[in-house]
């Protein structure tokens, strides 16, 4: 979907001016902003889950334009704290591979961790100067974000 900003030029519709009037006045914007922070300075020890949730949120929102009020700077700051929590959750899992030979060899397992690398691949590619292509692919297991068997891994 493509809108046209001041100079007619088609944009993207995170990038439309009037879309980021839309998004800045809502009330509900700042507060599921606030919320996405707040999750992300959780102990991704005990809420990997909610984390994941924070940055699968700042990866969706995280384009130029979407968070229009906030410095550049500010939203790099956000993303390089998505992309710290994810690392911080990936080493443990991994952890947990390595005690447990049997979930190493789950195939789930395996796939989770790609997307953790993939994940945090993306934040990391938001914030350098300048920005690479984003895929166009999302990460391997968003079809199924959370696997159904999930609870297994924390047990494990």
């Amino acid at each position: 979907m493509i809108g046209r900003n001041s100079n007619q030029k088609a944009v993207a519709p995170w990038q439309d001016e009037s879309s980021q009037q839309w998004l800045n006045s809502l009330k509900s914007w700042k507060q599921i902003r606030r919320l996405i922070l707040g999750t992300l300075q959780l102990d991704p020890q005990q809420n990997s889950h909610e984390i994941r949730a924070a940055v699968s949120m700042v990866i969706m929102f995280c384009r130029d334009g979407f968070w229009a009020d906030e410095p550049k700077l500010e939203m790099d700051d956000v993303i390089q704290l998505a992309a710290r929590q994810l690392v911080a959750i990936k080493h443990a899992y991994e952890t947990k591979g390595r005690i447990n030979p049997e979930l190493k060899a789950n195939k789930k397992y395996r796939a989770f961790l790609t997307t953790l690398d993939q994940e945090i691949r993306i934040l990391e590619a938001r914030t350098c100067d300048p920005a690479p292509p984003m895929p166009n692919t999302p990460p391997v297991s968003w079809g199924a974000f959370w696997f159904d068997d999930f609870e297994e891994f924390k047990k494990q």
